[in-house]
């Protein structure tokens, strides 16, 4: 069905199934650009861009009733199966090092804090040498600086080497902190080993890294997780239909294995239009859970537009005139 606006006083369309040469009753360059076309009363005679029907033709027009009343479009469109934004989590190894033990598979299903993998490195040994010889600067100072504070209350020690010590304390501390930040980042470790721990709860979804390989901070990640509670569906969605769609509007999603289509609402609309499809993503959240999906499942959502109030006609009422020009006739008399 094809939609156009008109005046309320024409009541009828006319869908015309044989070749029509003659004036035409109305044309889009009769009527404002905005909406694209009017349908409206022609005059009568010949002069007036009627349009007189031979008694053989007549039989061959079939004549309806239109009525203005609101019209519910419905925009499909193709769509997927995808996790949403922080669901997905590509693990890097926190210290250059080499991998010694991968605990986990694809597939399996993790909690935050597991151990995920085991990398050996001398970097790390050099944190943990680090920290111990900052906890032992910080007591040596701490010692002091009680030395000196007990001889300045006695009365055989000067109050610049207390305040002295003060100062070396305060550097030793600050170093401390430094070394505890610098082991806390790489997570669990003794020694020269580090544990790369999970810190969402998820499914292992791809495994980079083998053991025995060299990693690296900023190089290729370890492992890749999804938390597949935490999913979504992608619309695709033409760029011309873009201003039809608006956040909470219903959508109905249809999955080839389901028997019924899921209900579910827009959260979302992408503001970058893909250059080649002339489309744009289309956030939409499933009202309900939905046992099975998995992301990259395909899918066809149809995204309720907002009610407007217009003439609906069909497809066969509307004509092209010079291959341009879409016109409607009007039945105006027998």
């Amino acid at each position: 069905m094809s939609r156009f606006y008109c005046r309320r006083g024409v009541a009828l369309w006319v869908s015309m199934l044989v070749s029509v040469t003659a004036g035409l009753g109305c044309s889009a360059a009769d009527v404002a650009p905005t909406p694209p076309l009017q349908v409206t009363s022609a005059a009568t005679g010949p002069k007036g861009g009627a349009v007189a029907l031979a008694p053989g033709s007549r039989a061959h027009v079939e004549v309806q009733a239109v009525a203005f009343e609101p019209e519910h479009a419905a925009i499909r469109a193709p769509a997927r199966v995808a996790f949403r934004d922080g669901a997905v989590s590509r693990v890097g190894a926190p210290i250059p090092g080499r991998v010694v033990e991968l605990h986990v598979e694809v597939g399996d299903r993790i909690k935050i804090g597991d151990p995920l993998v085991t990398i050996a490195s001398p970097e790390a040994s050099g944190f943990h040498m680090e920290l111990s010889r900052a906890r032992i600067e910080v007591q040596t100072a701490k010692d002091q600086l009680t030395r000196q504070t007990q001889m300045v209350a006695r009365g055989v020690g000067r109050e610049y080497e207390r305040v002295l010590a003060e100062h070396q304390l305060a550097e030793s501390q600050a170093t401390l902190r430094h070394a505890q930040k610098a082991v806390a980042l790489l997570g669990r470790s003794s020694g020269g080993t580090v544990v790369v721990e999970a810190e969402i709860d998820g499914t292992v979804l791809r495994r980079y890294a083998t053991p025995g390989a060299q990693v690296q901070p900023g190089g290729d990640p370890l492992l890749e997780l999804g938390n597949p509670s935490a999913l979504w569906v992608v619309a695709e969605v033409f760029q011309d239909d873009l201003l039809l769609v608006q956040e909470q509007a219903p959508v109905s999603v249809e999955f080839a294995a389901l028997p019924q289509a899921v209900a579910g609402h827009v959260v979302g609309l992408g503001v970058v239009i893909d250059t080649g499809l002339r489309r744009a993503p289309v956030y939409v959240v499933l009202d309900g859970e939905v046992p099975g999906l998995t992301p990259g499942m395909y899918a066809r959502a149809s995204i309720q537009a907002p009610a407007k109030e217009g003439v609906t006609v069909a497809k066969t009422a509307v004509l092209i005139k010079d291959g341009k020009t879409s016109v409607v006739y009007v039945e105006e008399a027998e």
